[in-house]
């Protein structure tokens, strides 16, 4: 594998039985960088600006925070909610600006409390329970206001209303940065995968009801097929719980040999781990691809990736050597 553009496990055996691809959504088929995180950005930014009327240097230029901040948490786990992860961002940035100000805990960087909250995930502490724990509750936004605030920056008034009937509240004239996506494979992706032997292919999403909706819409339109079987969203089975496979494994007519699962953040590679964990033997044998930026490659294998890949294309280096041809 040492010429071909993919980290493999070392000694991994691929079964030569995979017929089988569960993908994640958001930053693995499709780009969010300018939808999901930046509307986890903005949310964070009118909670503190706005409604808690802190001054973090903007009209200076300067950020809030930033796309690897974001990210930084993503690698930690726990976050696969984006209401969840824009609860974080709006506690932390209000605690450093506000409650922490003129102390050490406000230099703490991202990178520093992200790390952090990834020692407390594994610990069984992490996501909403470690930030509730670490933050003065007088900075804890709302949940259910920021998540309202989350939902019109990612909508925008005119889908939102389209989807849930609801009329934008806090930003009744935003675009909405749903507009902002696009697909990152060729129409022609999913075919080619079905000629190299990948008899079955699903979805496996932290997204929710009309989120997914709209994305399925995308890809269909996008690919000229339905080419998924099933589809479990976060409010069936939430990331990283193992049943999000098992139930995908169940929804697949007639069974499956063996398979791959491809994501991009830590609650995706802890989905294939957690299932590893406590897999019967009678279970198929699922493998984790982790779809990273270069600089989070070392990361992804440490913590116990199968494959570590930098874009979707390059999934049939994952595939047992008589398919990748």
């Amino acid at each position: 594998m040492k010429n071909l553009p993919v980290w493999q496990r070392p000694d991994l055996f691929i079964p030569a039985s995979l017929d089988t691809i569960f993908f994640d959504l958001d930053g693995t088929l499709i780009k969010t960088v300018d939808s999901f995180h930046a509307a986890d950005i903005a949310a964070a930014e009118y909670i503190v600006g706005q409604l808690n009327g802190l001054d973090w240097g903007k009209s200076e230029g300067k950020a809030l925070l930033t796309h690897d901040d974001v990210l930084a948490f993503k690698q930690a786990g726990g976050y696969n909610n984006d209401w969840d992860m824009c609860y974080l961002l709006a506690a932390l940035c209000t605690a450093r600006l506000r409650e922490w100000r003129g102390t050490a805990l406000a230099e703490r960087s991202y990178a520093e409390w992200a790390a952090l909250s990834y020692a407390a995930n594994q610990q069984g502490h992490g996501g909403l329970t470690w930030v509730r724990e670490v933050t003065p509750s007088s900075a804890h936004p709302d949940y259910r206001q920021i998540g309202e605030i989350y939902r019109e920056l990612y909508w925008g008034a005119e889908e939102l209303s389209k989807r849930y009937g609801y009329t934008a509240r806090y930003l009744p004239d935003f675009a909405g940065y749903v507009r902002n996506e696009e697909p990152y494979f060729q129409p022609d992706f999913f075919a080619d995968l079905r000629r190299r032997g990948i008899q079955h292919m699903g979805i496996i999403t932290g997204r929710v009801g009309p989120e997914v909706d709209i994305a399925l819409e995308m890809l269909e339109a996008y690919s000229g097929e339905r080419w998924w079987e099933v589809v479990i969203p976060a409010d069936l089975v939430p990331k990283p719980d193992p049943r999000a496979l098992t139930q995908a494994i169940a929804g697949i007519a007639g069974g499956i040999g063996s398979g791959l699962y491809v994501g991009d953040t830590g609650d995706d590679l802890s989905v294939v781990l957690n299932y590893r964990a406590q897999r019967r033997s009678a279970e198929p044998e699922i493998l984790s691809v982790c779809l990273v930026y270069p600089h989070e490659s070392t990361l992804y294998q440490q913590r116990g990736a199968d494959f570590v890949i930098s874009h979707i294309n390059e999934i049939v280096y994952c595939l047992p050597p008589q398919k990748q041809v």
